[in-house]
């Protein structure tokens, strides 16, 4: 075997074991907490009233179930699953010693200047893939099909002059 083999493959050996240890040597994740841990039983009993609820509704429509015994316990798992989701909501919200994210008023305008600046730039698109043009291509980046040249009194959106009524 070649000796640039060798060291190609010896190589990619060091790289898989840096790979595997690397768990190994930085240890253990850090531990959930009590919060993160009742968040994730609740979530798990959301998942099972769920599951019981929906095998409830197969039952019924399937006749196991008669209509008074379908809506008692329809009603006490609904009402279960919204105690759930509304002890999930409270303990999904930030912890009271964190601060909450704060949202930019800035943003929106950001995105709406670079908006702006987009559809300034745009030349449609091309004819033969769809893909979208700027102004000045004279080839679709996508396909390479060539792109009709617009006039100069011709813009996007707005019709030429030699267009229907240009003669009235």
């Amino acid at each position: 075997m070649e000796p640039a083999a060798l060291l190609v493959i010896l190589g990619l050996a060091i790289v898989a074991t840096a790979y595997i240890v690397r768990p190994l040597r930085e240890g253990s994740a850090r531990e959930p907490d009590a919060r993160e841990r009742r968040l994730s039983a609740l979530r798990a009993e959301q998942d099972q009233t769920l599951s019981l609820l929906h095998e409830l509704d197969m039952d019924y429509v399937m006749g196991k179930v008669t209509p008074e015994d379908y809506q008692v316990a329809r009603a006490a798992r609904m009402s279960r699953g919204a105690a759930l989701l509304r002890e999930i909501d409270e303990l999904s919200e930030v912890a009271p010693g964190t601060a909450a994210p704060q949202v930019s008023v800035a943003m929106p305008l950001d995105i709406e200047a670079r908006v702006a600046q987009l559809r300034a730039h745009a030349a449609g698109f091309c004819g033969n893939c769809g893909s979208p043009l700027a102004l000045g291509d004279r080839f679709c980046s996508r396909c390479g099909h060539p792109v009709p040249a617009l006039s100069p009194s011709t813009s996007l959106g707005a019709g030429s002059a030699d267009g229907p009524g240009a003669g009235r």
